[in-house]
């Protein structure tokens, strides 16, 4: 019984002490932990006058998760800002130190428990001077030609020296150019004189360097270019534009990479002019593919788009470029050359021109000969004559009845009448000649002549040859030429070689492309004879080759110049044509280096009709070892009549020099590849001739000098 009692008693007690724990515990809950704040990482201790500095606070046991705010003491306001007063934990601020030095505390205070913070001091140290800074104002140029100059600037900023800059230029070549002064203070100019010669990669890269802080500069890379430097440059171009085939021919000035003014003359079967060029609209630049690009303002809506002609083209040297006319008025190829002297012609000149005659509808006519002007009148001795072919009915040797020159006028512009015999229906012409020099002059036919034909161009001065000429003059030589002409099919081109043998007939090679008739033949006879004035008569061409069935029987003439070239017109019952022919100096094809490539022709655009092409661009050669095949590569821009131009159009070619032909693609929209028989005339020039059949074509290649 006192067992149970005891046992009665312990549980009681237990009991009582449980429901007092449990009655402890309801009335007196848990105090919650503290808030505190602190920097996520150490602020600075130190910080530069108006410096920055990132400062983060983070905030513990804050269940509102209600961040901190922002503040800063010091002894003298302002005492700095902050980015954000406020931003939750974690999130950072950024704090701006005043501009004066001093001591500064920062605080991060809690939003929710503002008795808790946390606090830095910082020493506000003076702000370092500003560093030196270089700049080149305003830009350079992105171009610039050769041998050409260009004033330079260069402003330092925070130089308390004021000690301004030294110039420099680097290049991958030796001659890079030259600056004159070397030294100029801040916001003086220099003047750069560009190299001579573009060297490699095409670029300099001038510097202006602080004379006070050597680490501190500011450059620029320039591409150094072949676009036209001062002085007077004769253009000209034929082609086809949408009334038929045209020549251009004019000359414009050019003065610190500007045109400043120009003349020109046009012609095509409805329309010719004698127009004035604008330097207003008109204009040199770079193409986006690297090509030159030449804007001629004519001021005549009959001529160009709105009366702008467009060429772009190529530098073979600093003074010429092969171009293409690139607008959509017309399509046609030329050359740029830079005129040097200029003077009233006298003596012999080498002419032919190339066209078509004054008859309803009109025909093919080609006109060649000597010209000899005494002053200002044509010499009508035997020292002046003329050979024509108007649509397969040739004349030869006829004289002139009188005929004249005139003082050239600002731009080298002559005007030359002829007055010749009644052979080949013409009477009298005359002509505008823009002179490039004692030794060329690119003709045009005048709108509105007597004649009142279609005609353009060239005549080669003779110099001291004029009246010397004979057999010898030719003999163990060879000449290469191309031209466009017509035969019964249509239009013609022809390329190839006559070999001038002392003691065996005329040899050679001559392609031909009709579109009908296309292939290289071999000449198996002929003869020639050359008379004092130059002429030099090819009969008796005959050919085999691809027409071994029906070999051609040829004639045609050359007019000698003295000096390595030559004028070629076709003059028989065949074909009528004309171009210009060299003196070869080597049977290779050239290589390896850079070249320019000029390309014209005619696409058929339906069964019955074809449309006038041309091109312009730069080439690399690829070294030739005969008989290996090699290749070349480049672009050019392309234009097609009644089309858009294109530029940029990759080329690829290979070139077997075991047979002569070159394998392109790129210049025919119609074939991923064409063939063309290729003529060297020297090193660095070759002519070529389409002879698939595919389309009539001709190729120009000229070597790039090597700086």
């Amino acid at each position: 019984m006192k067992i149970r009692q005891l046992l009665t008693l312990l549980f009681l007690t237990s009991l009582a002490s449980l429901l007092t724990a449990c009655s402890s515990s309801s009335n007196n809950p848990p105090t919650p932990p503290a808030i505190s704040v602190a920097f996520a990482s150490p602020a600075p201790t130190t910080l530069a006058a108006s410096a920055t500095a990132t400062l983060t606070a983070t905030v513990s046991n804050d269940t509102a998760n209600a961040g901190v705010t922002w503040t800063a003491t010091c002894a003298t306001a302002p005492c700095g800002t902050f980015s954000a007063a406020s931003t939750p934990s974690g999130s950072p601020t950024t704090y701006q130190a005043p501009t004066a030095a001093g001591t500064v505390t920062v605080v991060a205070t809690s939003v929710t428990d503002k008795t808790k913070s946390v606090s830095a001091t910082i020493t506000i140290t003076a702000a370092p001077p500003a560093p030196i800074q270089v700049a080149l104002t305003p830009a350079p140029p992105k171009t610039l030609i050769v041998a050409s100059t260009l004033s330079l600037v260069a402003v330092v900023t925070n130089d308390s020296a004021n000690a301004g800059v030294t110039w420099s230029v680097t290049c991958g070549s030796s001659a890079c150019g030259s600056f004159n002064p070397a030294t100029t203070a801040s916001n003086a100019a220099t003047t750069y004189t560009a190299p001579a010669a573009i060297p490699t990669n095409n670029t300099v890269t001038v510097i202006a360097t602080s004379v006070t802080d050597k680490t501190k500069s500011a450059s620029a890379t320039i591409t150094i270019t072949n676009i036209l430097s001062d002085g007077t440059y004769v253009f000209h171009v034929s082609g086809d534009d949408t009334n038929g085939q045209y020549f251009l021919a004019g000359a414009f000035t050019v003065k610190g990479g500007l045109i400043t003014g120009g003349e020109q003359d046009f012609l095509d079967p409805i329309f010719g002019q004698n127009d004035q060029l604008s330097a207003a609209g008109s204009s040199l630049a770079i193409t986006a593919d690297g090509n030159i690009q030449i804007t001629l303002n004519t001021g005549d809506t009959s001529v160009g788009v709105n009366g702008v002609e467009t060429f772009n083209g190529s530098a073979v040297s600093p003074s010429r470029l092969l171009i293409s006319e690139s607008d959509t008025f017309a399509a046609g190829g030329g050359s740029v050359d830079l005129q040097t002297i200029v003077a009233t012609p006298s003596g012999g000149y080498a002419f032919a021109v190339l066209g078509a005659d004054n008859q309803n509808p009109q025909q093919p006519l080609g006109v060649g000969g000597i010209l000899s002007f005494n002053g200002t009148s044509l010499d009508t001795s035997t020292n002046s004559v003329f050979d024509c072919n108007d649509s397969g009915n040739p004349s030869f040797a006829q004289p002139f009845s009188g005929g004249s020159v005139t003082v050239p006028d600002t731009f080298g512009r002559v005007t030359i009448t002829l007055n010749p015999s009644s052979a080949c229906t013409l009477v009298q012409m005359v002509f505008g000649g823009y002179i490039i020099g004692p030794n060329q002059i690119q003709l045009v036919e005048t709108a509105g002549d007597t004649f009142n034909g279609t005609l353009g161009g060239m005549a080669l001065g003779q110099g001291t040859h004029a009246g010397q000429f004979n057999t010898n003059s030719v003999s163990n030589t060879a000449y290469v030429f191309s031209s466009f002409g017509a035969d019964a099919n249509g239009a013609l081109t022809l390329a190839g070689g006559f070999i001038f043998n002392a003691t065996t007939p005329l040899s050679g090679d001559l392609a031909i492309n009709d579109l009908t008739l296309a292939g290289g033949n071999t000449i198996t006879g002929g003869s020639f004879a050359v008379d004092p004035t130059g002429r030099v008569t090819l009969t008796n061409v005959t050919t085999s080759g691809n027409n071994t069935t029906n070999p051609l029987t040829l004639q045609f003439q050359l007019y000698l110049d003295g000096n390595g070239n030559a004028l070629e017109l076709g003059v028989d019952n065949i074909q009528v044509s004309s171009g210009m022919a060299y003196l070869q100096t080597t049977g290779n094809f050239p290589g390896p280096g850079n070249s320019v490539l000029l390309a014209q022709g005619f696409v058929p655009v339906s069964t019955t009709a074809i449309a006038g092409w041309s091109a312009a661009g730069p080439i690399t050669l690829t070294a030739t070892t005969p008989p290996a095949t090699n290749a070349f590569t480049g672009f050019v821009d392309y234009n097609l009549q009644g089309g858009a131009p294109v530029s940029n159009v990759t080329l690829n070619a290979t070139v077997d020099s075991s047979n002569g032909v070159i394998t392109l693609g790129g210049l025919d929209p119609s074939n991923s590849t064409d063939g063309f028989g290729y003529y060297p005339i020297d090193a660095s020039r070759v002519l070529a001739i389409e002879v698939d059949g595919n389309q009539l074509g001709l190729l120009q290649i000229e070597g790039v000098p090597a700086n």
